[in-house]
């Protein structure tokens, strides 16, 4: 259903007043993204010609921009900025229908704001919504344009308004690589040739790249820096990066904190400082969604939040960004306590008032450090990375890092309710899980991560970062393409499908999921049969799919990967026992390590103590 209203002029306009960009149209790019639904919807009488980044329509060509990367998000950018009227601009050649609606992110429905017909002889910028009022709208405000002859072209469009911007914002990128150097040169070449290129650009950013692996070489670039760093994860590269930024005196107002194994569209950092530059909330950050690599238009997130009992709960997760409905979905707002630091821009202020990074070497920081600063985070549709799927990272390395981590998280923000049941349950649940799945790589970093948060918070700093995660990296699953047991299909949706009655469960469960049974009770090894060895999935796999097997392949459908387990009772009973240990060390020190963990919080955060961690020469 489409409503129509009636427009008039809202705001007479001086000739002093300037024009500020709010968002620029995106196009698909051929290195970056070619999923066309995220940026525009067309009928056939439409192609974008990629070669030359431009819409090229015949008669009765429809382009419509109610897109992920496009549509305006109207409530945000009411609620969060100064702004409250906008302006529309278009690049064309033709002749033109040029419709501007709004549309209800609830019910959907569609409010014709403008119509216009437009003849340009030329390629040339003309507007098509001018100073509009958004103050009575909601939802999404998007474009739609119509050829009303052969051979339109359409090159560029932005929404822009005459609200004053400040002009003392200054971003601050700082990604931080080890041994990416592919990554971190490919992002650099896209992020010049779309962005640094342009006029003015030296005033709105610079790129600080804090190279802990020491392996990259210097950047032709007056405003892309690099940083020889020591390695001390994550954590350290991006608290080197604060510092770095810290040394500026005043010259950067907000900090970007970026991975180095993404891909972005450049244009996104542009938005980001247009956000800033009229928002009227002092102490704003702006997070990300992350979109999977593998399928650029599905949402893994749109930031989370922090379960106490549960860990991480992902918001808008496995959404598919190609709909309208999901794109307007999407532009609900939800509380996050956190948006990972895939991208995330901050206040410089920020640092100042509550310190740097935790020292978490890798995982958690960015959860910690967004829950200790408290301050409101948004994230806009268009504003995206897109990562590898966290399927493909799972191992005995990263649940170490997790583990340890979140439990030091806990004691510092849950302090009352993570009492010593719920610490013993945090481990122990998860180990049983991984004991059960014949994953005892992983069960014995869980181990390791326990015992490691039992020594307290001086023994998180007293070695050298590099060489605990050395010795962590050591327990591993090693997956390969062609691996001893063959990968057959058939097998790995039966264990898909797999299920069980209460009976079943009963058994499995006092058995310790056959733990305790007889051999005589185990399928044959090798066998293709459904009572041979059995094929789980390596992510998420279930103990009942594993039961009465005597081994067991884990397998990535995504990078046709897998590795293989064996049935141990040596192990599994080795870990039990040494689990148990742990709950029983937990009862009686986790009341005093909590005390120890808040208590040592600002000195770990501090700036003397990065200083001094990551070993920097004083200037």
């Amino acid at each position: 259903m489409v409503n129509q209203l009636e427009l008039s002029p809202i705001y007479q306009i001086n000739q002093k007043d300037i024009s500020n960009h709010l968002q620029n149209i995106i196009f698909p790019k051929t290195d970056i993204c070619t999923v066309e639904e995220l940026f525009f919807r067309n009928n056939s009488q439409v192609l974008f010609n990629y070669e030359n980044n431009i819409l090229e329509l015949e008669k009765s060509g429809i382009v419509s921009f109610d897109t992920y990367f496009n549509a305006f998000s109207v409530d945000t950018w009411k609620e969060y900025t100064k702004v409250r009227s906008i302006e529309v601009t278009l690049k064309l050649k033709g002749s033109f229908k040029i419709n501007i609606y709004n549309i209800d992110k609830l019910d959907e429905t569609k409010t014709l704001l403008s119509q216009k017909i437009i003849n340009n002889k030329k390629l040339e910028e003309i507007t098509v919504l001018d100073n509009f009022d958004i103050s009575a709208y909601t939802g999404m405000i998007y474009l739609e344009i119509e050829a009303l002859e052969n051979m339109c072209q359409m090159s560029a469009g932005y929404f822009s308004t005459f609200t004053e911007s400040d002009p003392n914002i200054k971003l601050a990128v700082v990604i931080c690589t080890y041994k990416r150097e592919g990554y971190v040169y490919k992002n650099m070449e896209l992020l010049t040739r779309y962005l640094l290129e342009q006029n003015g650009c030296e005033n709105k950013l610079e790129v600080f790249i804090i190279d802990n692996g020491n392996t990259l070489e210097q950047f032709n670039s007056h405003i892309i820096h690099l940083i020889p760093n020591k390695n001390a994860g994550g954590s350290g590269g991006f608290a080197r990066g604060m510092l770095e930024v810290l040394k500026q005196q005043n010259k950067f107002s907000h900090i970007i904190l970026m991975d180095d194994d993404i891909l972005f569209e450049p244009a996104i950092l542009e938005r980001i400082w247009n956000f800033l530059s009229v928002t009227n909330q002092k102490n704003i950050c702006l997070g990300s969604s992350m979109l999977r690599l593998d399928k650029k238009y599905i949402q893994h997130e749109k930031g989370a939040y922090w379960n106490r009992d549960k860990g991480f709960v992902a918001v808008k997760p496995n959404i598919d960004l190609r709909k309208l409905t999901a794109t307007l979905f999407n532009e609900i707002d939800e509380h996050i306590d956190y948006s990972a630091w895939w991208l995330f821009c901050f206040p410089v202020n920020a640092i100042k008032a509550h310190g740097l990074p935790y020292p978490f070497f890798i995982r958690m920081d960015d959860v910690e450090f967004c829950k200790r600063i408290e301050h409101k985070i948004i994230i806009l549709n268009g504003i995206c990375v897109w990562h590898e799927p966290f399927e493909n990272k799972k191992s005995p390395l990263i649940e170490y890092y997790y583990f340890r981590n979140s439990m030091i998280f806990n004691c510092l923000y849950f302090y009352e309710s993570f009492s010593k049941i719920k610490a013993i349950k945090w481990f122990l649940k998860p180990l049983f899980k991984e004991l059960f799945c014949y994953r005892y790589e992983t069960a014995e970093s869980i181990l390791k991560a326990t015992i490691d948060f039992l020594q307290g918070p001086d023994a998180l700093v007293a070695n050298k970062p590099e060489d605990k995660h050395k010795e962590v990296s050591k327990v591993t699953e090693k997956t390969a393409k062609n691996s001893e047991l063959p990968f057959i299909y058939s097998k790995y949706i039966t264990s898909l499908e797999k299920s069980e009655n209460k009976l079943h469960r009963f058994v499995r469960l006092i058995t310790f999921n056959g733990h305790l049974l007889p051999n005589g009770f185990f399928f044959k090894d090798d066998t293709f049969t459904d009572k041979g060895y059995s094929i789980v999935p390596a992510w998420n796999g279930r103990p009942l799919n594993v039961f009465r097997a005597k081994k067991v392949l884990y397998y990535n459908l995504q990078t046709q990967e897998g590795f293989i387990v064996k049935f141990s009772r040596i192990r599994f009973f080795k870990a039990l026992i040494y689990g148990l240990w742990l709950a029983l060390v937990m009862l009686i020190k986790l009341p005093e390590l909590k005390k120890l963990y808040i208590t040592s919080l600002p000195k770990l955060t501090s700036q003397s103590f990065w200083e001094k961690y990551l070993e920097i020469e004083p200037k």
